[in-house]
């Protein structure tokens, strides 16, 4: 899964169907997976576990989080390699704000640069740190820097959905703008704003041929669902035509989602308590998040929903909904099944 000739990325349009990852307990180190493809579910164990969660895949490593006890702030982040069984320390993540992890891997097939973007905070924020650091750095995106922080949070920024394209973190924002953050030269950038786009929509990011697909979904609307992608060099949107959908599977999760190639196949895949991308409060999006949003889970009945994108039909994937505390895709070469 290379990516600009030296990083990797999980942008392959060779990618296998990934497995949805589930966590009935945090502080276990059992958890559920469901394969799409075979409809069954099993349980694995593994010491990478206890008390944490997988919050972001590349090349064949796992960035794990988790809560430090009688800490809602802290959370104790490392990478692990589940074949090989390397472990990675980072610093103790010190946030008031929840957020994205994601990381880039080298030529090497080691990870270098790890970056966490806060969802709510008054600017964009990024902290960044590489293995055997012992502190993270700050980084704000303050266009005018002589702009106090305190004038910015009459206007807060929320991040939607975060996505890895080679070096660059690219998140969407609440209002529909695209901002990147270099994890080489740290520096944010605006981008641009998303087309067609509603507050009202559930809305995703998937990393796909060295472009940024942006996906929206109205709840209300059963199976309909926009597909925009972006070329960063051009700064150019176009609609993805139906020879990029066809024989196409999305797996979507905020945090990481997959494009997949499955012949004859046009579908999306969600998680949800119900046939919806995520909730609506007010008029607000209330996205599903993972296990980084939060020292503790609620647990919540879960399922995963198939939204035929040409019959314009909704399937319930797992015969009987699950209760569980968090979830996201995975790759099935990370754990052996």
């Amino acid at each position: 899964m290379e990516t600009n000739g030296t990083e990797k990325n999980n942008c392959s349009k060779e990618l296998m169907v990934p497995l949805a990852l589930f966590a009935v307990e945090l502080n276990s180190k059992k958890r559920l997976l469901f394969d799409v493809s075979s409809r069954k579910i099993h349980g694995v164990t593994s010491t990478v576990f206890p008390d944490a969660f997988c919050e972001f895949e590349n090349g064949g490593w796992l960035l794990m989080a988790q809560h430090k006890p009688l800490s809602f702030q802290d959370q104790i982040v490392f990478l692990v390699h589940p074949s090989t069984g390397t472990h990675l320390d980072l610093p103790v993540l010190r946030s008031p704000n929840e957020g994205f992890f994601v990381f880039y891997v080298g030529s090497h097939g080691m990870p270098l640069v790890v970056a966490f973007i806060e969802i709510m905070s008054a600017v964009p924020t990024a902290h960044i740190a590489c293995p055997g650091d012992v502190y993270w750095s700050i980084y704000k995106h303050i266009s005018d820097p002589e702009m106090s922080e305190a004038m910015h949070k009459v206007q807060s920024a929320l991040i939607v959905d975060v996505v890895l394209l080679g070096k660059q973190a690219v998140c969407v924002d609440f209002h529909g703008q695209i901002l990147s953050f270099s994890i080489t030269d740290m520096t944010w950038r605006t981008v641009s704003s998303c087309p067609d786009w509603s507050k009202q929509d559930s809305h995703f990011l998937v990393a796909s041929n060295e472009q940024v697909v942006a996906i929206s979904h109205p709840c209300k609307t059963g199976s309909a669902f926009k597909f925009f992608k972006l070329d960063l060099q051009a700064m150019e949107w176009s609609l993805l035509d139906d020879r990029e959908l066809d024989n196409t599977s999305w797996f979507l999760c905020k945090g990481q989602s997959y494009r997949v190639k499955e012949e004859g196949k046009r579908r999306v895949y969600l998680f949800g308590p119900n046939k919806c991308a995520g909730s609506i409060v007010n008029g607000t999006e209330v996205a599903t998040f993972t296990g980084s949003l939060g020292p503790s889970t609620l647990k919540s009945i879960t399922n995963i929903y198939a939204y035929d994108l040409v019959d314009e039909t909704v399937e319930t994937v797992i015969p009987a909904s699950i209760v569980t505390e968090v979830h996201r895709w995975i790759l099935p070469s990370t754990f052996a099944t």
